[in-house]
């Protein structure tokens, strides 16, 4: 892997930031090394030292000095002392930075890592397996942005996983033209792009989940440093085959902290957790102000699953098959789960690879949240543009949540309670009639999609 600090949040006059005279200091150095070079002209000294000066003035204290350990010590030495402070932040801020780091030091040794929290990194990691971007993406504390599979031609993929995804790009792309004709309609434009994006995407269920990709990761210094702390832990002792896929991956992130000054040993999690995409099996389904159950969902879905960070998202750990060669239950793409022959081949081809862990095998996912959580989840997914396995699921536990919500209505007894049931019973209704925009959403950019729009389509 290949990760590097893309950028970092620094506020205006923090102690992260060169000072006017900082700046000073370095424009001069940089006029005496090419003078010395011999690559100047002659400019006059005053007007030098006037151009100087203006320019440290226009950027004092907002140029961020270079990204080290100690700038993360000095943010999280200052907003330890906000908590004890007598007069203003800007009065605090002046303190010498020493009597900062010791505030740091204090904050450090007794367990209250919050503080160590106000201080963002933005990572940019080329190269990293996908199933380790998963179990990042797990992780409620942050920002990410990774390379589509959806919308982008997949690259560097082990010569037989790539020899199917290839061959089954073709295959899609000729299945859905027959069904969706290139200009039938606004959704399928006349050049055939949209045929090939979803192409792509049905073919990537081909591709193993331990396939390389490029993201941009932005957490705060706490949680990087609680990260790496538990893939050490995972690294000594892999809780299943999925994380042991991903020691050496592992291996590397925490050696760039270390090499990167960015690791502390303090900063562990003193509540005894570990990375969440792995979790005991949930014990009852429920649906109701809160729910909770688990769903049959591919890989690729669950990283799509993901993206609804107020949601909580695990593997079932109880019936994960640790001996990849040994899984048999596979998603298989609506577009040809009518044609036996294609289907046949597809189950054959997909077989074929289960030891590397395709995109496409089908996991145990458990799944939590609130009433007000899933309707935020039926906003993004209940579209012709999202991805059709997961439409088709959250479609399902729409008329499920719905079923379970009228039965409460009619059998609670407090009579308040019931009207309450009604009401998310009736929003749901709605929500499962078809794509959000027939349930009051108001698209941007309208599909004009009709098989789409009621959640009929094959892709």
């Amino acid at each position: 892997m290949d990760i590097k600090i893309k950028m970092q949040t620094v506020l205006k006059g923090e102690k992260g930031c060169l000072s006017k005279e900082d700046i000073v200091k370095g424009l001069k150095k940089a006029v005496v090394e090419i003078v010395e070079n011999g690559g100047g002209y002659y400019i006059d000294q005053r007007f030098l030292d006037k151009l100087i000066d203006k320019v440290a003035t226009e950027f004092d204290s907002r140029i961020p000095k270079e990204y080290d350990y100690e700038f993360n010590r000095v943010v999280a030495g200052l907003m330890g002392a906000t908590c004890y402070m007598p007069d203003t932040f800007e009065k605090l801020n002046n303190k010498p930075i020493e009597n900062i780091l010791g505030i740091a030091t204090q904050v450090e040794n007794s367990g209250h890592h919050s503080t160590f929290g106000h201080s963002f990194l933005t990572l940019e990691i080329s190269g990293i397996p996908k199933a380790l971007a998963m179990v990042l993406n797990n992780e409620k504390d942050y920002n990410t942005s990774e390379k589509s599979a959806r919308y982008t031609k997949l690259k560097d993929i082990e010569p037989r996983q790539n020899a199917l995804y290839s061959k089954w790009v073709d295959i899609f792309e000729r299945e859905i033209k027959k069904l969706y004709p290139d200009g039938s309609n606004k959704f399928f434009d006349p050049e055939g792009k949209k045929a090939r994006k979803l192409a792509q995407e049905n073919a990537r269920y081909m591709v193993s989940a331990f396939t390389n990709t490029n993201m941009v990761y932005s957490t705060n210094f706490r949680q990087l440093n609680y990260i790496a702390h538990w893939m050490e832990a995972q690294i000594a002792k892999p809780e299943n085959n999925f994380y042991a896929n991903l020691r050496d991956e592992m291996q590397e992130f925490v050696d760039w902290t270390k090499d990167m000054n960015l690791y502390s040993a303090k900063l562990t999690d003193g509540k005894n957790r570990n990375f969440s995409l792995f979790g005991d099996p949930i014990l009852k389904k429920i649906y109701s102000s809160n729910y909770q159950g688990v769903y049959k969902m591919s890989i690729a879905c669950l990283a799509q699953n993901q993206r609804h960070r107020t949601i909580n998202s695990s593997i079932d750990n109880l019936r994960f098959v640790n001996d990849f060669g040994k899984i048999k239950d596979f998603y298989i793409p609506p577009i040809i789960r009518s044609n036996e022959e294609l289907k046949n081949d597809y189950l054959r081809d997909i077989a074929s690879v289960s030891e590397f862990l395709p995109q496409g095998t089908l996991l145990n996912v458990n799944e939590a949240g609130s009433f007000g959580d899933f309707i935020l989840k039926t906003d993004e997914r209940l579209c012709a543009c999202a991805q059709k396995e997961i439409r088709d699921l959250t479609l399902m536990q729409a008329r499920e949540y719905r079923d379970a919500l009228s039965e409460e209505a009619r059998t609670l007894e407090d009579k308040d309670l019931r009207k309450v049931a009604q009401k998310y019973a009736d929003k749901l209704t709605k929500v499962a009639s078809g794509a959000r925009c027939k349930a009051g959403y108001t698209c941007k950019a309208p599909c004009g999609f009709l098989d789409g729009i009621n959640l009929e389509s094959e892709v």
